[in-house]
């Protein structure tokens, strides 16, 4: 699943069930330096321009992924 968190509040529901040891992802250019989901819980501050990927399978070893969005991509279906 694809979130595009707006603020902390919404990256907190993003990460809702998910286990504070699972590994992040993050590429370089991003500025996220949290190796895990505990440390992603704890960040202050939350750019609009991210978008964090999670796995469907929420078990320790698989890894949320943080990138930038892209412009022409739908977060959410269509109605």
């Amino acid at each position: 699943m694809r979130y595009k968190p707006k603020s902390i509040a919404a990256l907190q529901v993003a990460l809702g069930g998910l286990p504070d040891t699972m590994p992040v992802e993050a590429d370089q250019d991003v500025g996220v330096s949290a190796k895990t989901v505990g440390e992603l819980r704890r960040a202050t501050a939350w750019p609009e321009n991210l978008v964090i990927t999670t796995p469907q399978e929420h078990r320790p070893e698989n890894a949320i992924k943080v990138s930038r969005a892209g412009r022409a991509t739908r977060l959410s279906p269509k109605p």
